[in-house]
């Protein structure tokens, strides 16, 4: 016999709510200090793309002005 949807539901859920007493929770420091560094990471990425499209789109004036 099939399961309905209202009951897929229903185990779906049970089992997620199970799952997500399994997780181990960063503390409020661990979370602060792993904020920080994807902060500093995608800012340091920023710069460096924004860096190389600049050399780049100078590199392209450069060859159609000739």
């Amino acid at each position: 016999m099939s399961e309905t949807v209202v009951q897929k539901s229903n185990r779906f859920l049970k089992e997620v709510w199970i799952e997500l007493h399994k997780v181990t929770w960063p503390t409020w420091e661990e979370l602060k200090s792993s904020t920080a560094v994807v902060v500093v990471a995608v800012f340091l990425v920023a710069v460096f793309i924004g860096m190389v499209d600049y050399g780049l789109s100078r590199l392209v004036r450069l060859v159609f002005s000739l």
